[in-house]
């Protein structure tokens, strides 16, 4: 049987929201940019975490994009 998971909900002001986009964002595209040959069967721990980090980005851009850029 599957854990139900619980969502968090964190109310953010748009100066405190940016810079989490602007972080983000720099992470991503610094890895993906410059990461420089990464194996996906060697390094699947970083592909892993990788992984969660794209998905963390893309809830909090669709909830920043839906919140600040209306």
């Amino acid at each position: 049987m599957a854990k139900k998971q619980k969502s968090m909900v964190i109310e953010l002001p748009q100066e405190q929201a940016n810079a989490i986009m602007l972080m983000m964002e720099s992470d991503l595209e610094s890895i993906f940019n410059y990461g420089g040959g990464l194996d996906p069967v060697a390094d699947w721990e970083t592909i892993h975490y990788h992984a969660y980090q794209l998905l963390a980005y893309q809830a909090f851009k669709e909830k920043y994009l839906e919140t600040y850029d209306a």
